[in-house]
């Protein structure tokens, strides 16, 4: 195990072996002459054993220093070949990335940029987890994550991809029924529908800019969005949903907003990953397309607020 410390030095050794010469040796490996001897000599030193007659500029090998030769040869080629692979397959674009993303951004937002990159990527697997909670940095086992708001943890890098705002909303129906709040504190008047995450809902005055947080307490209280979206549909109450997911509804009139004297919060989407000192190219690549695919298919393209 003592001749594990002198893996570099024995490379070196076997480098200028190969190169016939300390000056061509240096050139090949762009180390100064003087390095090389003063390395060499500290090999020799650590194994007890002169591996290079030397004169003038060039040597000949001694038989210790053939013996050496013949053997860690063959090594250092195999060990060359086998992390040139390894570079080679971190460099392309192969291999599986784990993905977690909130169900509705996936299900309303990314179909079509998950269609484009598995044919862009043939070699690259996706495997994704939905889902709306924020999971403890112990159980974040993935290679990028889309949440939503900027994330407090240190270790996770981030990159904002696209935002969207929140619509206060209900069903002609159950508007005909209860009537219009005219305040956000109205709301406390009525039936409301409640998709967690979302259970403070910040209003702020247009005008003044004065800020009303509202609890949101009711009847129904659902951790997926789309559900929430039917029970309001249906004029069981009020929500509150991101925009870009019920502009159809708001379209078609199937849902009206409510309170427009009231700006909302907007919402915005960021890639997160954890921080470390190498990024495997598939990694890299999903989240540059991702970044591209957000800016030109922005959750809200071509609406104006």
């Amino acid at each position: 195990m003592e001749h594990l410390k002198n893996l570099d030095d024995l490379a070196i050794f076997a480098c200028l072996v190969d190169a016939g010469s300390l000056r061509r040796g240096s050139a090949q490996m762009r180390v100064p002459v003087a390095t090389l001897s003063r390395r060499l000599q500290k090999l020799e030193a650590a194994l007890g054993s002169k591996l290079l007659d030397r004169g003038s500029g060039n040597f000949t090998l001694t038989e210790a220093g053939r013996e050496y030769y013949d053997r860690i040869k063959p090594i250092m080629s195999e060990l060359a070949l086998q992390l040139g692979e390894i570079d080679q397959r971190q460099s392309q674009c192969v291999g599986s990335l784990r993905l977690a993303l909130p169900v509705n951004l996936a299900n309303y937002w990314l179909p079509d940029f998950f269609s484009d990159f598995m044919t862009k990527y043939p070699r690259i697997e996706l495997r994704l987890t939905l889902s709306n909670a924020l999971l403890p940095e112990e159980d974040f086992p993935f290679d990028v994550a889309i949440r939503v708001g900027k994330q407090t943890r240190p270790s996770l890098m981030m990159r904002r991809l696209a935002g969207t705002w929140l619509v206060p909303c209900a069903a002609p129906s159950y508007l005909a029924r209860k009537g219009y709040p005219s305040s956000p504190t109205d709301l406390a008047n009525h039936d409301m529908i409640i998709s967690r995450p979302l259970l403070t809902w910040r209003f702020y005055d247009r005008t003044t800019g004065a800020e009303e947080n509202i609890t949101a307490t009711g009847r129904f209280n659902v951790d997926e969005m789309e559900l929430a979206i039917k029970m309001v549909r249906k004029g069981h109450g009020l929500g509150l949903f991101a925009h870009n997911i019920i502009a159809d509804d708001l379209a078609s009139g199937k849902l009206v907003p409510i309170l427009p004297d009231w700006e909302t919060e907007m919402r915005d989407f960021y890639a997160v990953w954890h921080e470390t000192d190498f990024m495997p190219m598939r990694q890299r690549v999903f989240i540059d397309e991702l970044a591209a695919f957000a800016l030109r298919n922005p959750p809200d393209k071509g609406v104006i607020r």
